[in-house]
């Protein structure tokens, strides 16, 4: 009987982590690496994956929506904040902000809001 390759996706915030990881992760036959969390088996989050100021900025895109009202709500100019988003879409291995709202809320990152 021919087993299943387990699927896992890495999660770092540097590449060296992440390289590190993953080729230590393949040297198991049984094992095959994935960059999406949607077709994972397993998933493997550095702990401080995003720093403060990146889980503040991407909570305030799941309430608020929009880069303009981000920087409002956070005091970080729309430039600050553009920044951020692009090393948070790079950490997440996503390239919209939807996509990173929810990559975000699987991985317990940011939580719900409440109403």
């Amino acid at each position: 009987m021919k087993r299943k390759r387990i699927a896992v996706c890495v999660y770092s915030s540097d590449d060296f982590t992440a390289d590190f990881i993953q080729n230590f992760l393949m040297t198991n036959p049984h094992i095959k690496i994935v960059d999406s969390l949607w077709t994972a088996d397993a998933v493997i989050v550095q702990t401080d994956l995003l720093t403060p100021a990146e889980k503040k900025i991407l909570q305030a895109l799941a309430q608020h929506g929009n880069i303009a009202k981000v920087a409002a709500a956070t005091n970080y100019s729309h430039g600050t904040v553009k920044v951020y988003l692009s090393r948070i879409y790079r950490k997440l291995k996503v390239k919209t902000a939807p996509q990173a709202i929810a990559v975000a809320f699987a991985l317990g990152l940011i939580r719900p809001i409440s109403q």
